[in-house]
């Protein structure tokens, strides 16, 4: 009897219990709820995209007897893949610069200056290129790219500076004990530990890139032929054949419009994956 009395709950340990169950409910019910707009977007995606994905539709451009969007998966990916290409190294270098090297004051007006950037509408970054780099270059894919780039520096400036106060200080402390220097210390100790999580902000502000569709209209413009690395003319990319053809008359073209966004979307998400997966391998070996 005495066993039972002890071993048996409280009143206090038997409502702790009741409300732990009902918490975890919630929380049960609050991911769910969170996760369904996502899986109902890509399920609903997939079935008005699936009869249109035929193999000329990845092979063919616009103008071909076959339409397909050949040209604008091959520009979606030159134009994002330049735009990190130029504004990566100027982003990680300048949020490792906040991290390591800056003074106080100096990191409050960076981060603040990061927080106005990354609130900056898309439209805006479409209008100033337009209106500053259009006159001058035309329309083209290097307008294309630094409109991007505007959007995508306070990224990875960001997840960079974020990353990199995750490193324990007593690993720079240790590293500036043995006599290393500051800037060796910060650069291959401090950035190489927070390498993936660095590589990590790469491809977030890539996949900015990748989707972003009202600076490409005021850019890019978009264009039926097939454009190989040549940024001094029109490019087309897959956010620009979306707003386009969902808006046509055509049955077809409106069918290729939600095609090309599963494309899209399976693009990021490959790459995403991908990188996730190098570096989770990094921070287990």
């Amino acid at each position: 009897t005495i066993a039972k009395l002890l071993t048996q709950p409280t009143a206090g340990e038997r409502a702790r219990q009741r409300v732990n169950w009902v918490m975890r409910i919630l929380v049960g019910m609050a991911a769910f709820l969170a996760i369904l707009p996502l899986v109902a977007l890509i399920a609903f995606v997939v079935i008005k995209a699936a009869p249109f994905l035929v193999p000329s539709f990845f092979l063919n451009n616009p103008l071909d007897t076959s339409p397909g969007i050949l040209n604008a998966i091959v520009g979606s990916l030159q134009l994002s893949g330049l735009t990190v290409l130029i504004s990566g190294p100027i982003g990680i270098a300048g949020g490792v610069y906040l991290s390591e090297f800056a003074s106080p004051r100096v990191v409050a007006i960076g981060e603040t200056a990061i927080d106005v950037m990354l609130g900056v509408p898309s439209i805006v970054a479409g209008v100033f290129a337009y209106l500053i780099l259009v006159p001058v270059l035309g329309f083209s894919g290097w307008a294309a790219v630094v409109a991007l780039s505007i959007l995508t520096l306070p990224i990875m400036m960001r997840s960079t500076q974020e990353v990199l106060r995750l490193v324990p200080q007593a690993i720079r402390e240790a590293s500036l004990a043995l006599g290393v220097p500051v800037w060796k210390t910060a650069l291959f100790v401090s950035v190489r530990t927070a390498l993936p999580g660095i590589l990590t902000g790469v491809i977030l502000a890539f996949s900015r890139a990748l989707g972003e569709t009202a600076p490409l209209l005021m850019t890019a413009r978009g264009t039926n032929a097939e454009n190989w690395l040549d940024f001094s003319t029109t490019m087309n990319a897959m956010p620009i054949v979306i707003y386009q053809y969902s808006a046509a008359a055509d049955d077809l073209l409106i069918g290729q419009a939600w095609a090309t966004a599963l494309v899209l979307m399976a693009i990021a998400l490959t790459i995403n994956v991908l990188v996730r997966g190098r570096t989770v391998n990094s921070r287990t070996a």
